[in-house]
């Protein structure tokens, strides 16, 4: 089995993206924006609400403090203040998930963040020393498959290996992968209805991961 995951709470004042909570319908997890990238204390509430009706898991969205660019550029941060921005908000998104008497899950970093966590090692384990620091129980989400055997050996910090969905199109070429997935990103309903008709997904969850399929 996979996960499925969608980004949610991606709004920031009048700008609204209510698409997010439509895929959100099919998967099961969803990566709540911290509000560094995106994301307002009401479209964080909204998305808590969503996760408590519909069972799906919940992580934190985080990304470079770029509102304005929607995270999408690069900050250069020294070693001190990556672990302040992970930590940050991943603390952001627990305490709102508290209230709600749920737990986070798992870690899904966002654009230029997310860039760098796949393509840079060092950026990478220092971002899982900062949740292992936090939360040492949580997932990663990350792409780079090589990354993943490493920072597990070298950090303990647990990871999910993610596809993106739109990247192959049917649920059978991900099948088909060499190195299987825990999880696959999911950015419109189409493509989630789509999938939903071929199999239920399962939450990856610290005891499970790696073992999806």
């Amino acid at each position: 089995m996979f996960d499925f995951n969608c980004d949610c709470a991606q709004e920031y004042g009048v700008y609204k993206n209510e698409k997010e909570l439509e895929v959100a319908k099919y998967v099961s997890s969803i990566n709540i924006a911290a509000g560094f990238h995106a994301g307002d204390p009401l479209s964080i509430k909204r998305a808590m609400e969503f996760a408590q009706n519909n069972d799906v898991a919940i992580g934190a969205h985080i990304g470079y403090q770029d509102i304005q660019g929607f995270g999408s550029r690069k900050v250069e941060l020294n070693d001190e203040e990556i672990e302040t921005t992970v930590i940050y908000q991943i603390g952001a998104i627990a305490s709102f998930a508290q209230a709600f008497n749920l737990e986070i899950e798992h870690v899904r970093l966002h654009g230029a963040m997310k860039e760098e966590l796949n393509t840079n090692l060092e950026f990478a384990k220092k971002v899982a020393l900062a949740i292992k620091k936090y939360n040492p129980w949580l997932n990663l989400y990350i792409n780079n498959p090589e990354f993943k055997e490493i920072l597990e050996k070298e950090t303990s910090i647990k990871c999910a290996l993610e596809v993106n969905f739109n990247d192959f199109g049917t649920i059978r070429q991900i099948r088909e992968l060499e190195i299987k997935p825990d999880t696959i990103h999911f950015c419109d309903v189409e493509s989630a209805i789509k999938a939903r008709e071929v199999l239920k997904p399962t939450p990856v969850n610290y005891n499970r991961v790696g073992g999806q399929i």
